[in-house]
């Protein structure tokens, strides 16, 4: 798994952006930045969605968005295509559990 560069803001707040550095490494993330680490978190403790602003993630209870100069391997590496991380792995469940069933049927 990779780092990426970014900025951090609290979901609508007006203060500037934190840069910060986003390491997704063995199913973990941990934001750190210059002040050091900000948090460390199981992949699965993450909500995300990539909106238009940046991703929007949902952390311990409290909504953040991210700029990452990186977006699309961002993206990749935490599984988000269409739907959450959470969803899509539950989604890749269903797939393994019935790999013939394509259609739903």
């Amino acid at each position: 798994m990779g780092r990426y560069q970014g900025s951090l803001r609290s979901g609508g707040s007006t203060a500037p952006p934190l840069h910060v550095e986003l390491d997704l490494t063995e199913e973990r993330l941990t934001v750190t930045s210059d002040a050091g680490v900000l948090g460390e978190w199981s992949l699965g403790e993450v909500g995300i969605s990539g909106r238009p602003d940046g991703f929007h993630m949902r952390i311990g209870g409290e909504e953040v968005v991210i700029d990452i100069t990186d977006d699309v391997g961002f993206a990749l590496e935490m599984g988000l295509h269409s739907a959450s991380p959470r969803l899509r792995r539950r989604m890749g469940a269903a797939f393994s559990e019935h790999p013939g069933d394509t259609e739903g049927s």
